[in-house]
């Protein structure tokens, strides 16, 4: 598998993705990575039947996402995954996948959240593991769809008071 992109959006398939994001990157598959959607057969018939056909789609848990490096279906594929969460994000690092670019699209507001851009509120610990994401080298950036410019979280960081 070559992963292209790591997204965190809490809406995993939806028009941006289908529309914006698996053109501009020329994934082969998606794959998202989400407990509850691994676990829900009914929601992850419903997002399979959003993507193309000529698409792979996978659902699975993070703790099935260590076996995608050995998938014979995903060898020498463009990736795209998905995960809901920062925080999934993180875990997926602990069950190696690693990867070097992140992309935060969407994160809906929750309580004792604070608002980074138009579509992405984070909380403390979020903001704890961006950091440690940043000092491993990983590139982050705030960014709905490829049109819009990219905002490098490293310029807003430091200004996050949480």
């Amino acid at each position: 598998m070559n992963l292209i992109l790591v997204r965190v959006d809490d809406r995993f398939v939806h028009g941006q993705i289908l529309e914006s994001w698996i053109p501009y990157l020329d994934v082969q598959c998606v794959i998202v990575v989400n407990d509850y959607l691994a676990s829900d057969d009914f929601q992850k018939a419903i997002m399979s039947m959003a993507i193309p056909d000529r698409i792979i789609i996978k659902i699975i848990s993070i703790k099935d996402v260590a076996g995608l490096i050995h998938d014979p279906l995903l060898k020498g594929k463009r990736a795209l995954l998905i995960v809901s969460s920062i925080k999934d994000a993180y875990k997926i690092c602990q069950e190696g996948i690693f990867f070097t670019r992140l992309n935060i699209g969407n994160l809906k507001m929750q309580d004792g959240c604070k608002q980074l851009s138009f579509s992405v509120w984070v909380d403390h610990e979020d903001v704890d593991i961006l950091k440690r994401f940043i000092a491993d080298g990983v590139y982050i950036s705030l960014q709905s769809v490829p049109r819009e410019r990219d905002i490098d979280l490293r310029t807003i960081i430091e200004m996050i008071d949480i």
